[in-house]
């Protein structure tokens, strides 16, 4: 299968929001032990890439980061890297 640019966009967009999503629930909507495992389990899978595939989406994040107009989200596509361990610092 050849490489598509917006496929990899779009399927990181999901991964975030999706993210984003467990990250800011109300608790009755899920509870935090399932949110957790979730997140712990999509940082799981991002840190199987390889190294090339993860400094490819955390350039996608940058870009993704520079294009967001809602400031609480776009802090929160700046520390996606950092918080799914595919960096060691929040400034990497």
């Amino acid at each position: 299968m050849s490489e598509s640019p917006q496929l990899i966009t779009q399927l990181l967009k999901s991964v975030v929001a999706y993210t984003w999503f467990f990250e800011t629930r109300d608790e009755s909507v899920v509870d935090d032990d399932t949110a957790l495992k979730q997140q712990e389990y999509a940082g799981y899978l991002l840190n199987r890439l390889s190294e090339t595939d993860k400094q490819r989406l955390i350039e996608e994040l940058a870009t993704m980061a520079a294009n967001e107009t809602d400031a609480p989200y776009r802090e929160f596509v700046e520390m996606f890297a950092f918080a799914m361990g595919l960096v060691e610092s929040e400034n990497d």
